[in-house]
């Protein structure tokens, strides 16, 4: 029973219920507004949840990405510098010989 008094003959109120009523208004405070948005916002979480696992994996795949085209791309450079050496060495050696020949022609040596 529920009693409500108030000020004014009009503001008086009273209410009575069966016990039987006790396990309908259960039923009906499951789907209660406060329950709905408690289920809401856990929904709401477990969504956030799977988009940062996702975020998360998607970072740690962009990373790994990154790192093997930072070791291709010094693979590259290390392999272009050694051609380059090899050029350059091969460019010293024949300015060297050259430069023998010049020097054997000028002193009359025959090669």
């Amino acid at each position: 029973m529920l009693i409500t008094v108030g000020a004014t003959l009009n503001e008086y109120r009273a209410d009575s219920w069966l016990v039987a009523y006790d396990s309908e208004v259960d039923v009906e405070s499951q789907n209660s507004f406060y329950k709905r948005m408690r289920k809401k916002k856990d929904r709401q979480k477990e969504v956030l949840e799977k988009y940062l696992e996702k975020w998360v994996q998607v970072k740690r795949q962009q990373q790994v990405f990154l790192e093997e085209k930072v070791a291709k791309t010094e693979q590259e450079r290390s392999r272009l510098e050694k051609e380059w050496t090899g050029h350059r060495q091969m460019a010293a050696a024949f300015s060297a010989y050259e430069s023998n020949v010049m020097a054997k022609t000028a002193t009359g040596c025959d090669l």
